[in-house]
């Protein structure tokens, strides 16, 4: 008994760990369990980063979206009207036509007092200067410069609709980025998680070196994505 407790005490004084005993942790598994710890902390804030940024240019989106629905409502609403100034300008024009014609002077200006909208008299008087010299004038639906006056507001709508829809559209794109950014992170958060679960050191390196090529990729991809506040 003396000889093995002399001989266990030798073992233990010159640092030998007999075989199939934890032993002490090694240098390399420390640094495997610091780096392990700090990537845990990163992709653990990254992580609840890109569901914040998900979240605001998702909303972003539905906000856009919404915009561009009004103003669709809009652009319906200014192209009807649109349409029915023109069909008014129209008639009246045929039925100035009648009374210019007619030679009744009190009647014409009547139609040009009441009648005939404000904005509409000067082409009504290009057109009358037209006759009267002989030529014949430009039909209101061929006018394109009274046409394009008329759709204007129309126009106008459906440009800053297309926008909002664009807009609403690259925010959508921005938000399934961060989405796939945050899957990314969680891949890495997996890695790092378990870790400290493998006591071989080649298991530890390869899901370590995993973790950290995950979440470059990750960090490549968010560093190159627009913030939202």
């Amino acid at each position: 008994m003396s000889l093995m407790t002399g001989a266990t005490t030798d073992t233990v004084s010159f640092g030998l760990v007999a075989p199939g005993s934890p032993g002490k942790e090694s240098r390399f598994e420390k640094i495997v369990e610091i780096v392990a710890v700090i990537l845990l902390g990163i992709t653990t804030i990254g992580t609840a980063w890109c569901g914040f940024e998900s979240v605001r240019w998702s909303g972003s989106s539905a906000d856009h979206a919404q915009v561009a629905s009004d103003k669709h409502v809009e652009a319906a609403r200014l192209f009807g009207l649109a349409t029915q100034k023109i069909a008014y300008d129209a008639m009246i024009t045929a039925q100035y036509a009648q009374v210019v014609a007619s030679g009744n002077t009190k009647v014409e200006q009547f139609y040009r007092d009441s009648l005939v909208r404000k904005d509409f008299l000067p082409v009504l008087d290009t057109w009358q200067r037209e006759v009267e010299a002989g030529r014949t004038p430009t039909p209101l639906a061929d006018d394109q410069q009274y046409l394009n006056g008329q759709l204007a507001g129309y126009r106008t709508a459906i440009a800053e609709a297309e926008s909002a829809s664009q807009l609403g559209r690259e925010a959508g794109a921005t938000a399934s980025a961060y989405v796939s950014v945050t899957i990314l992170l969680a891949a890495a958060l997996f890695f790092s998680g378990v870790i400290s679960s493998f006591r071989y050191r080649a298991a530890r390196a390869l899901l370590l070196a995993a973790a950290l090529a995950t979440l470059g990729i990750a960090a490549s991809r968010m560093a190159s994505l627009p913030v939202l506040f």
